[in-house]
């Protein structure tokens, strides 16, 4: 009987102490942020090696955005089967591949809270992202007692990361004015779902009623540029659409209609692509265009 107290005893302490850890693991809150909740077992880790295990079919996506490390905890109240929730914490290694990660999973009619830097929040869980790091809770059930502890630890989480709420300074190349909220991305590579083509920015613009995705895509220099556009080009070229020119937009630019995008209209600036796509019009995507090149020469 003693030794069962004992050990019971031991299992308690266990559950209820804040225990002492290192990197992923210290910012996950003890059991007694609220009476009742506890963890289970310890937190699990993957890598960029294993990380498929854990998110098969989302891993490609979160290696692509320089994935480092993950740390997976479960918390539980009476039944981990019946209450409990999880969370991810995953290391991107940069601010901008963890809001470059976040950014794939916003959308204009979320529902957003201040958590960390941002967060989406909903019955089913919390996801936010503050410096470099990207946090995910999942409900394991609908509840107003797991969203009410989710919350709580969400901020927790926030309160320990300790790194600077704020977006990344890349981000504003892409003009705040004209553009629908949430709807700014940052791609890592592959912009436009070329291979030719490194990372960059996207946000969608409405100007005078119209709506336009802008786009601006970073290079190395201007040679490497100039490079990309040429590629860019003759893949229009040999797809067989009509070339057009710009006389607004200068010497390096050409447009096209595409069956299914609207106009397409790209323009060389330095060591950047600028265009816009999606636009019922070329008026609209020029005017797009020419706002971000406005922008750029302010940096």
């Amino acid at each position: 009987m003693i030794r069962k107290f004992l050990y019971f005893s031991f299992v308690v302490l266990f559950l209820s102490c804040e225990k002492p850890h290192t990197g992923l693991d210290q910012f996950f809150p003890g059991p007694g942020f609220e009476k009742g909740w506890s963890w289970f077992k310890i937190p699990v880790h993957y890598n960029p090696d294993n990380l498929y295990e854990y998110i098969d079919g989302e891993a490609e996506l979160y290696l692509s955005y320089g994935f480092k490390e993950l740390a997976t905890l479960t918390y539980f109240w009476g039944s981990v089967d019946d209450t409990s929730f999880v969370v991810d914490i995953y290391d991107m290694g940069t601010p901008l591949s963890a809001f470059g990660l976040y950014s794939n999973y916003r959308y204009p009619d979320y529902h957003y809270e201040k958590i960390g830097t941002e967060a989406i929040v909903s019955d089913f869980g919390i996801k936010f992202y503050q410096g470099k790091y990207v946090v995910e809770l999942k409900a394991g059930a609908v509840s107003s007692k797991i969203k009410k502890a989710m919350w709580t630890v969400a901020q927790k989480v926030s309160e320990r990361i300790k790194e600077p709420a704020k977006l990344p300074s890349i981000l504003n190349f892409l003009p705040h004015k004209n553009q629908i909220d949430k709807t700014l991305r940052y791609i890592s590579t592959n912009m436009l779902n070329h291979s030719f083509l490194p990372g960059g920015l996207e946000a969608r613009y409405r100007i005078k009623g119209k709506e336009a995705t802008g786009f601006i895509v970073f290079f190395e220099s201007p040679g490497t540029a100039k490079t990309g556009f040429g590629k860019l080009r003759d893949f229009f070229k040999k797809s067989g659409d009509a070339i057009f020119h710009s006389n607004r937009l200068g010497k390096n630019n050409f447009g096209v209609k595409t069956p299914y995008h609207g106009y397409f209209l790209a323009s060389l600036k330095g060591r950047f692509i600028v265009g816009a796509e999606d636009s019922s019009s070329p008026g609209t995507g020029v005017e797009l265009i020419l706002q971000i090149r406005k922008n750029i020469n302010k940096k």
